[in-house]
Protein backbone atom coordinates (compact mmCIF):
# COMPACT_ATOMS: atom_id res chain seq x y z
CA UNK A 1 0.00 0.00 0.00
CA UNK A 2 2.85 2.35 1.10
CA UNK A 3 4.63 1.89 -2.24
CA UNK A 4 1.52 2.42 -4.11
CA UNK A 5 0.62 5.81 -2.59
CA UNK A 6 4.67 6.76 -3.34
CA UNK A 7 4.23 5.75 -6.83
CA UNK A 8 1.08 7.65 -7.37
CA UNK A 9 2.94 10.71 -5.90
CA UNK A 10 5.71 10.51 -8.07
CA UNK A 11 3.39 10.36 -11.01
CA UNK A 12 1.99 13.23 -10.19
CA UNK A 13 4.73 15.45 -9.47
CA UNK A 14 6.03 14.31 -13.11
CA UNK A 15 2.87 15.25 -14.79
CA UNK A 16 2.89 18.55 -12.80
CA UNK A 17 6.39 19.34 -13.67
CA UNK A 18 5.18 18.78 -17.27
CA UNK A 19 2.66 20.99 -17.14
CA UNK A 20 4.30 23.58 -15.81
CA UNK A 21 6.96 23.11 -18.32
CA UNK A 22 4.50 23.46 -21.07
CA UNK A 23 2.91 26.64 -19.88
CA UNK A 24 6.18 28.15 -19.88
CA UNK A 25 7.40 27.14 -23.51
CA UNK A 26 3.77 28.89 -24.52
CA UNK A 27 3.96 31.94 -22.96
CA UNK A 28 7.70 31.83 -24.14
CA UNK A 29 6.56 31.50 -27.96
CA UNK A 30 3.74 34.44 -27.39
CA UNK A 31 6.03 37.21 -25.91
CA UNK A 32 8.90 36.08 -28.72
CA UNK A 33 6.27 36.44 -30.98
CA UNK A 34 4.99 40.14 -30.26
CA UNK A 35 8.50 40.81 -29.91
CA UNK A 36 9.16 39.68 -33.66
CA UNK A 37 5.99 41.67 -34.10
CA UNK A 38 7.01 45.09 -32.91
CA UNK A 39 10.44 44.76 -34.20
CA UNK A 40 8.66 43.78 -37.86
CA UNK A 41 6.51 46.85 -37.20
CA UNK A 42 9.29 49.52 -36.21
CA UNK A 43 11.72 48.64 -39.38
CA UNK A 44 8.38 48.77 -41.71
CA UNK A 45 8.38 52.46 -40.46
CA UNK A 46 11.46 53.39 -41.42
CA UNK A 47 11.82 51.46 -44.29
CA UNK A 48 8.38 53.84 -45.32
CA UNK A 49 10.46 56.72 -43.78
CA UNK A 50 13.72 55.86 -46.35
CA UNK A 51 11.33 55.32 -49.07
CA UNK A 52 9.71 59.29 -48.77
CA UNK A 53 13.29 60.76 -48.54
CA UNK A 54 13.93 58.57 -52.00
CA UNK A 55 10.93 60.64 -53.43
CA UNK A 56 12.11 63.88 -52.30
CA UNK A 57 15.87 63.35 -53.64
CA UNK A 58 14.29 62.11 -56.83
CA UNK A 59 12.09 65.47 -57.20
CA UNK A 60 15.31 67.44 -56.59
CA UNK A 61 17.78 65.19 -59.13
CA UNK A 62 14.51 65.95 -61.52
CA UNK A 63 14.32 70.07 -60.81
CA UNK A 64 17.90 69.85 -60.85
CA UNK A 65 18.23 71.40 -57.50
CA UNK A 66 20.13 68.65 -55.85
CA UNK A 67 22.97 70.40 -53.74
CA UNK A 68 25.05 68.71 -51.11
CA UNK A 69 26.98 69.79 -47.85
CA UNK A 70 24.59 73.14 -47.47
CA UNK A 71 24.15 74.61 -50.64
CA UNK A 72 27.07 73.05 -52.95
CA UNK A 73 27.59 70.87 -55.77
CA UNK A 74 27.82 67.02 -55.07
CA UNK A 75 30.74 64.70 -55.76
CA UNK A 76 33.39 62.38 -54.29
CA UNK A 77 34.23 65.01 -50.94
CA UNK A 78 30.68 66.53 -50.48
CA UNK A 79 28.50 63.81 -50.64
CA UNK A 80 25.70 63.95 -47.71
CA UNK A 81 22.07 65.80 -49.84
CA UNK A 82 20.67 68.41 -48.07
CA UNK A 83 16.90 66.90 -47.38
CA UNK A 84 15.90 70.21 -45.61
CA UNK A 85 12.58 68.95 -43.66
CA UNK A 86 12.75 65.53 -44.43
CA UNK A 87 15.89 64.90 -42.45
CA UNK A 88 13.94 64.20 -39.69
CA UNK A 89 10.78 62.04 -40.52
CA UNK A 90 8.34 60.12 -37.77
CA UNK A 91 10.53 60.32 -35.39
CA UNK A 92 13.54 59.14 -37.79
CA UNK A 93 17.08 60.46 -38.92
CA UNK A 94 17.54 60.25 -42.44
CA UNK A 95 20.21 60.93 -44.38
CA UNK A 96 21.08 60.69 -48.07
CA UNK A 97 24.22 60.12 -49.43
CA UNK A 98 24.81 61.02 -52.94
CA UNK A 99 27.80 57.60 -54.02
CA UNK A 100 28.29 59.02 -57.79
CA UNK A 101 26.91 60.10 -61.38
CA UNK A 102 27.53 59.06 -64.64
CA UNK A 103 26.60 60.78 -67.68
CA UNK A 104 26.96 59.63 -71.36
CA UNK A 105 24.92 60.73 -74.19
CA UNK A 106 22.55 63.11 -72.51
CA UNK A 107 21.59 60.18 -70.05
CA UNK A 108 22.68 60.67 -66.47
CA UNK A 109 22.75 58.16 -64.37
CA UNK A 110 22.67 59.10 -60.12
CA UNK A 111 23.56 56.80 -57.43
CA UNK A 112 22.15 57.40 -54.08
CA UNK A 113 21.60 56.07 -50.50
CA UNK A 114 19.27 56.86 -47.79
CA UNK A 115 19.48 55.93 -44.68
CA UNK A 116 16.15 56.09 -41.91
CA UNK A 117 17.40 55.47 -38.28
CA UNK A 118 15.84 55.92 -35.22
CA UNK A 119 17.42 57.32 -32.20
CA UNK A 120 15.26 55.93 -29.75
CA UNK A 121 15.15 52.02 -30.72
CA UNK A 122 18.35 51.93 -32.77
CA UNK A 123 16.24 50.50 -35.74
CA UNK A 124 16.97 51.18 -38.99
CA UNK A 125 16.89 51.09 -43.07
CA UNK A 126 18.67 51.80 -45.99
CA UNK A 127 17.92 51.74 -49.33
CA UNK A 128 20.78 51.91 -52.35
CA UNK A 129 19.10 53.05 -55.89
CA UNK A 130 20.08 54.55 -59.24
CA UNK A 131 17.77 56.81 -60.90
CA UNK A 132 18.17 57.18 -64.57
CA UNK A 133 17.45 60.67 -66.38
CA UNK A 134 17.55 61.84 -70.15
Amino acid sequence: MKGERGIALITTLLLGLIAVSLIGVLLYILTAGTRISGVEKRYSIALEAAKGASEYVIQLILSGNLTCGGGGACGPDNNVIDLGPYSNLQGFNITARYLGEISRFGVYVYSIRVTAESPATGERAVIDFVYRVQ
